[in-house]
């Protein structure tokens, strides 16, 4: 715990003190200005979203600005409901007991068929509590967010959110760029940390440009990467190529390979699949070329693993190729970590898998909310996070979220999720219904639960009418 702990703090105290001091701060502002009426709560949300480079590690790594502006709103809207103000659209109402039914199947499970899991020293009764952390803490804190958002229905319109995208953005911009001044000229630590760039990334820096991965203030480049991705699009439709090509350049200085997934999607959904109506069609057809393509890369991945190991020394075919080679490779873990022709983390998504290929049944039902915690030590073997398992320490977080929801709810949940969740209205644009599409395949490799859900909002919901659509609604307007 200690290695990985000190990899993620800064070497100057008052740096950290400054870091995780800046959540409370940022939150305690943004909640200020909505509740002045300043901004929105969507303004609100993303923008404590794009500033999660600063959280609170001594407590845990999820308590960011993003983390205490949804508590303010799940409060809230619990206070409504309470009153009897808003009440539960039916159609959503089964989205927030799925996490019940999950793990009242696991614990049927254990009781009666077979135990899976593994009880750290002092954690078996966590065992029985970790769903109702997980529910209060990660899954409630999603519908507030949703039904906070349908009370700003009249700022509820895709133009607006692409406003305040490209807003972040553009300031997302400045701060990278002040990122790469401070790392390449300045070469002061510090001050770079200061402004957003983390510990870990600064160590594996060798002082070019295309060594160092920038994150603007989000909480790590490939977050950036992902926030990008879904701004690109936006560029493009209001013709703000140069702004699109700067996107793109941000991007690959992440070193992130979703983004070349993202990129490669957006190609896909907007020009190969985009001219199709239904929304759904669009995500399986963007994915199955995707994956597709996956499987052909993987057939062929000798041959880019020896054409990067003859130009490894070029700061480009590092840029491209080197993390891609990286998971590909196997000649020292010994170990198959592709699926769908898709090479996963090795400490990240393959030992779920490996979990769930000796446990297939527990495919169905997903191994509950909140219980990656207890997932044999064995899987995580050879990895930095081993010891932490072993002594039940923290969660197991999944970057592909698609495989996410499949692992922590099952199979059954994760249909229930897509055929609600992708609902839209019938007179949505075209362009607005690929770039749902997309957000939906995006979201397969990234961990981007807010966009999904204002996206998702702005798909079913028509500014013009009473927001029915919604994951609630209100008895009286604001």
């Amino acid at each position: 715990m200690d290695s990985i702990y000190n990899l993620l703090v800064s070497s100057n105290m008052y740096v950290e003190v400054f870091k995780e001091t800046m959540p409370l701060v940022i939150a305690g502002a943004l909640l200020h200005l909505h509740y002045k009426g300043r901004i929105t709560a969507l303004e609100a949300l993303l923008y404590a979203f794009s500033t999660e480079a600063y959280t609170m590690l001594r407590v845990g790594p999820t308590f960011t600005a993003t983390f205490f502006v949804s508590v303010a709103f799940t409060v809230e809207q619990l206070h409504y409901l309470i009153k009897g103000q808003i009440f539960i659209n039916r159609r959503y109402l089964l989205l927030l007991i799925l996490p019940a039914l999950s793990s009242l199947v696991i614990f049927l499970v254990v009781q009666l068929y077979k135990d899976p899991f593994y009880y750290p020293p002092g954690k078996q009764n966590d065992f029985y509590l970790r769903p109702l952390y997980f529910y209060i803490k990660t899954y409630l804190p999603l519908f507030a967010i949703g039904a906070k958002l349908l009370q700003d229905k009249e700022q509820l319109s895709f133009e607006y959110y692409a406003g305040v995208m490209k807003k972040i953005a553009k300031f997302s911009f400045i701060i990278a760029t002040l990122q790469i001044f401070c790392q390449l000229i300045l070469r002061n630590e510090t001050l770079g940390e200061i402004i957003g760039l983390q510990h870990r990334y600064m160590l594996e820096s060798s002082g070019s440009a295309f060594s160092m991965r920038v994150q603007a203030l989000f909480g790590e480049p490939k977050v950036f990467s992902a926030f990008l991705s879904v701004s690109i699009p936006l560029f493009v439709r209001d013709k703000e190529y140069r702004l699109a090509a700067l996107s793109i350049l941000m991007g690959l200085l992440t070193v992130s390979q979703t983004f070349w997934i993202n990129m490669l999607s957006a190609v896909i959904t907007f020009l190969v699949v985009g001219r199709f109506p239904s929304t759904r069609i669009k995500i399986a057809g963007t994915l199955g070329i995707i994956i597709s393509l996956f499987l052909i890369i993987n057939e062929s991945k000798d041959y880019f693993i020896k054409l990067y190991a003859k130009n490894q020394n070029s700061a480009m075919y590092q840029l491209v190729f080197k993390r891609s080679v990286y998971r590909y490779d196997n000649e020292i873990w010994q170990k198959d970590n592709v699926v769908l022709g898709m090479p996963l983390q090795r400490d990240m998504e393959l030992p779920v898998v490996d979990f769930f290929k000796d446990q297939p049944y527990l495919l169905l039902s997903g191994y509950g909310a909140g219980n990656s915690t207890f997932i044999p030590a064995q899987y995580f073997f050879g990895q930095m996070n081993y010891e932490n398992r072993l002594n039940g320490v923290g969660g197991h977080n999944l970057n592909m979220r698609w495989f996410y929801i499949l692992a922590e709810f099952g199979f059954f949940s994760l249909i229930i999720f897509f055929f609600i969740l992708t609902h839209t209205r019938k007179d949505i644009p075209i362009f607005q219904s690929s770039y749902f599409a997309f957000i939906w395949v995006c979201f397969f490799f990234s961990q981007i639960d807010l966009f999904l859900i204002v996206t998702a909002l702005l798909c079913a919901h028509d500014e013009n009418e009473s927001p029915a659509p919604g994951i609630y609604q209100l008895k009286h307007s604001y």
